[in-house]
């Protein structure tokens, strides 16, 4: 099945989460006035990303984390060879934050979109990746609620920048873009991005990220202050991303306390619920179905929803069919059924 649109009818969101909903396997096209992108999907993961002068840009950020020569990552993305697990990381890294980057600015500029069931990569540039796509649309969307943070703080190109003493950023764009200020005192953000060759709004996405966690400052300008609710929800995707569910649930209920209206929380929530329903069914497929043999032990310490779920299962239901029956929300189902697996009631 093929399919093409105008993302001013179809948004990008909306797309992304019936591709997502869907577990979808093919390859999305997007293209708009600055460019185009295409992504390719396994059943809801971005297993690869393409675009025009892809690898360069990338091999010109490496270069400048001063890990790696550019040719040499250039030659081993065009041969599809590993240049190393460290390199290989930070590859991963700076594509997909140009992915991310590249979706940020096609939201507002209302581009086409052709979606099709072909994977096949072809001549495309493609760089490898191994992303659930529900975490990129919330990523994308937190970064598009934050924009206007970063231009009210970098307003300009020529604002002049410079290195702060401390630890080494551990994100690759942020490394080189720290490896950039380290060549002279001052070095404006012109500079920073001529010097990446990537497009403003991620270099000043990378350079914002900096300000804000004090490994760089625009000098003449006060220090930015540290949005705490930001730096929790990259803490809580990173717990998803490790598949960290309950306590990446913890932050989001700490969260919704401090302030329930930021809609940064809500899609924050809804991508640990997907990302969760989403692994407990790659462990236990939809279709599986289940034999019940709980000992009087057991019985004794289930609740009544449990012992509920043990009758359905006992009248041959496979799972599918037995969260549609349930009362409870899918992934609270779906967390009753793991325990009764663990209890050893339920067995594949």
């Amino acid at each position: 099945m093929a399919f093409h649109g105008d993302l001013s009818s179809y948004p990008l969101p909306d797309l992304l989460q019936w591709l997502d909903g869907s577990r979808k396997s093919g390859a999305l096209s997007l293209s708009w006035d600055s460019g185009q992108r295409k992504l390719f999907l396994l059943e809801g993961q971005i297993t690869a990303v393409s675009a025009s002068g892809l690898r360069e840009r990338i091999s010109r950020v490496v270069e400048q984390t001063g890990d790696a020569r550019g040719d040499v990552v250039l030659n081993a993305l065009e041969r599809a060879q590993s240049v190393g697990p460290g390199i290989d990381q930070d590859i991963r890294e700076i594509a997909e934050e140009e992915m991310i980057g590249s979706l940020v600015d096609l939201i507002p500029a209302q581009g086409r979109f052709h979606w099709t069931e072909d994977s096949d990569r072809g001549e495309d540039e493609w760089i490898a990746l191994e992303l659930p796509l529900r975490h990129v649309l919330f990523e994308t969307l937190r970064r598009l609620d934050e924009v206007t943070d970063v231009e009210r703080a970098l307003p300009h190109e020529q604002l002049v920048l410079r290195a702060a003493v401390g630890a080494r950023p551990k994100h690759a764009l942020q490394r080189a873009i720290s490896g950039i200020l380290g060549t002279k005192d001052d070095v404006t953000l012109s500079r920073v991005r001529l010097s990446l060759g990537m497009a403003r709004s991620i270099v000043a996405r990378g350079v914002f990220d900096m300000l804000r966690a004090g490994r760089a400052v625009v000098v003449g300008a006060a220090p930015i202050e540290a949005d705490p609710i930001a730096e929790m929800l990259e803490k809580g995707a990173i717990l998803v991303r490790e598949r960290q569910f309950d306590a990446a649930a913890l932050i989001f209920a700490s969260l919704l306390q401090s302030d329930p209206g930021d809609r940064r929380v809500r899609e924050f929530a809804r991508m640990v619920e997907r990302e969760h329903v989403a692994s407990i069914y790659r462990e236990l497929p939809p279709v599986s179905r289940f034999s019940v043999s709980p000992s009087p032990t057991v019985l004794s310490s289930l609740r009544p929803e449990e012992r509920t779920l043990l009758r359905w299962f006992e009248s041959g239901a496979d799972l599918s069919a037995v969260v549609l029956a349930s009362t409870q929300r899918e992934l609270d189902t779906l967390k009753s059924v793991m325990r009764l697996v663990r209890l050893g009631a339920l067995s594949m």
